[in-house]
């Protein structure tokens, strides 16, 4: 059970990576950075309560878009108390020592039909690899832009779930993170 929160964590980091859209900064208390994840089999649900980002992307100026995304591992949700401290812990999150997961895009592709592929650096457990995140930016009820994408994250790249963890037998390797971030409206 804690390994599949740990993976949701990173698919998180790589949702908030997914934020680029038509608007500057993310609306947290609107957005969701969650995770699946399968343990024995069994898929497991979870997700980040705390994040932050900026965010800068126009449909017209597409070569300067950018994100930069900062995820609090320590807020892993997974509605089990003893879950979220094991994820907590120096087999999965480390989170005494690497406290944030971090994404910063290296560029943006532009795919039509307000379809982009971010690709970036994410930072997680004191190693950094690239990533893309495929993202789609609609519009929701309210007017408000919407990116929403997902990825699947590889945990052991990241070092996440060690030891008796590590067997993907155990716990499944890929970590499918989705990403659903309302943007601030452009000023």
């Amino acid at each position: 059970m804690i390994i599949r929160r740990t993976l949701r964590w990173a698919c998180c980091a790589l949702v908030l990576a997914a934020a680029g859209a038509h608007a500057d900064g993310v609306v947290a208390d609107k957005s969701e950075i969650g995770f699946t994840m399968k343990q024995m089999g069994v898929k497991f649900d979870g997700r980040f309560r705390r994040f932050k980002g900026d965010v800068v992307l126009r449909p017209d100026a597409v070569a300067s878009a950018k994100v930069e995304i900062d995820v609090d591992l320590a807020s892993i949700d997974f509605a089990s108390p003893d879950t979220e401290a094991a994820a907590r812990g120096k087999l999965w999150f480390d989170t005494a020592k690497f406290p944030a997961a971090h994404f910063a895009s290296t560029s943006f592709r532009d795919l039509g039909g307000g379809r982009y592929e971010v690709a970036g650096k994410l930072s997680l457990k004191g190693i950094t690899r690239d990533c893309v995140v495929p993202i789609a930016i609609t519009r929701d009820g309210a007017g408000n832009r919407v990116a929403v994408g997902s990825f699947v994250l590889k945990r052991l790249d990241y070092r996440i779930g060690e030891g008796e963890w590590a067997d993907p037998a155990v716990v499944d390797d890929d970590v499918v993170v989705r990403v659903r971030m309302v943007l601030s409206p452009v000023a």
